[in-house]
């Protein structure tokens, strides 16, 4: 990857930003992510973001702790590394995913820009695309569900920026995955296969996650009895960040920006995992910490509870030697600020259906456009695109849920996806066109 500085980050990672931080309320469920982290020998290291959880749990469409940054305007200026708002965070156990597990994955996100897919992050449709967003040492991973033909064009088309136009073509297979490598003679991959997307700026780095996903090669959280500990114990959330020490982190970070961790016994030289989980239900936000340091023996629980700011009957410490354990629950009145972002209830466009359908409206789509797959596991639907549709905006709504994701470029989309309710729901496709509204497919799920 070419080197970065702030200019070319604001240019290029308004999306990987923003995704870093969206971080929304929801129940946790086991990450897949320590599936793709080899074991490394001298230091492992990792950050995980669940991209879905605004909308497993929870009809607040989206749901943002108002200590995150986020803006409706994308432009470049309106963004920026440095997060002041993170920043802002005092709380050790808070401060050390948000900020430090926040620049990892900004810089995940900012490597499928680089490579063209930054599309496959989007914040108004966490179900599309990729849904789980992780590093594994040096190799950026994002699984969900992927439109390979769209990533195949977008991959051999390159992406015009500031780092240049950077094609790529076909040079290898890999079981379900098909590797990429840029035109130019730049030492990096990308593997895409319907379900994942592995960059790296080093060919090995891809082909060992593949691997290791495989079970071709060992992974570190069976190997590395610190790893498996540290994951085991505190690496289960919606964010988190973790590494095996010592570690480099100043490579994720821009200019004069502090990598160090936010306390004096978590360090780069320690092995840690820190993770937060959000309840939206009742409004707080949990976070837990594995630790294991040389430096936990030298200190009383005492003096650990102060380097966490842990009190009260919602916080928790185990000291077993070198590890300590903690948690703590945290809720709107103990940080002081409104975990939900006010959000103005839109006047809903006018649309007709049936029979009466406008004219401009149907001929911009054709009879059986759509078709309709349910995921009861997951508690989805996918419309897939089966014709071409001209409209100029394309919506998917979920009635009892209220589930709604739509495109504006609905030539180049295959499918959408939105939430359903379990016990029943009806999901609606409407079209735009000049201004026009009509509902153009309609589905009972049950």
């Amino acid at each position: 990857m070419p080197s970065l500085d702030r200019r070319r980050f604001i240019e290029l990672g308004t999306t990987a930003t923003a995704a870093a931080f969206a971080g929304c309320w929801g129940t946790s469920q086991s990450p897949t992510y320590t599936d793709w982290i080899p074991a490394a020998g001298e230091s492992t290291l990792t950050a995980y973001l669940d991209l879905t959880v605004s909308r497993r749990t929870s009809k607040i469409d989206p749901v943002m702790p108002m200590f995150l940054p986020s803006s409706d305007d994308t432009s470049p200026s309106q963004f920026t590394p440095d997060l002041p708002a993170a920043d802002e965070v005092d709380e050790p156990l808070l401060a050390l995913p948000l900020r430090t597990g926040g620049a990892l994955i900004a810089v995940s996100g900012l490597s499928l820009v680089v490579a063209g897919l930054g599309y496959l992050i989007d914040l108004e449709a966490p179900a599309d695309g990729v849904t789980e967003l992780f590093l594994a040492n040096g190799t950026t991973i994002g699984t969900g569900e992927i439109d390979v033909a769209r990533a195949d064009d977008a991959l051999r088309r390159g992406r015009e920026g500031a780092f240049g136009d950077i094609a790529h073509e076909v040079v290898d297979e890999a079981g379900e995955f098909t590797i990429y490598e840029p035109t130019s003679d730049a030492d990096a991959a990308v593997a895409l296969s319907d379900a994942a997307v592995v960059v790296s700026d080093a060919r090995s780095n891809v082909r060992t996650a593949i691997e290791t996903w495989r079970g071709d090669r060992s992974r570190a959280v069976d190997d590395d009895e610190t790893f498996e500990w540290v994951s085991n114990t505190a690496g289960s959330g919606d964010l988190l960040v973790g590494w095996v020490g010592p570690v480099e982190l100043a490579d994720y970070y821009w200019g004069s920006e502090n990598p160090d961790p936010a306390t004096d016994v978590v360090t780069q030289q320690a092995s840690v995992l820190s993770s937060l989980t959000f309840a939206p239900e009742s409004k707080e936000v949990r976070t837990d910490l594995a630790l294991q340091s040389d430096d936990v023996p030298a200190l009383s629980q005492s003096q650990l509870e102060t380097q966490f700011e842990l009190s009260g009957d919602r916080s928790s410490i185990t000291i077993d030697g070198d590890r300590v354990s903690a948690t703590t629950t945290f809720t709107e009145d103990d940080l002081d600020i409104d975990f939900v972002q006010p959000t103005e209830t839109p006047t809903p466009t006018p649309v007709q259906s049936g029979a009466d359908v406008p004219e401009e409206v149907a001929n911009a789509v054709p009879d059986g456009a759509f078709e309709f797959t349910y995921k009861e596991a997951q508690g989805t639907v996918r419309v897939d695109f089966v014709k071409e549709v001209t409209a100029d905006e394309v919506t998917v709504r979920a009635v009892e849920t209220e589930s709604e994701t739509s495109t504006e470029t609905p030539a180049v989309v295959s499918y959408l996806t939105v939430y359903v309710a379990s016990g029943g729901d009806e999901v609606v496709v409407t079209a735009t066109v000049d201004g026009v509204t009509g509902e153009v497919a309609r589905e009972d799920v049950s």
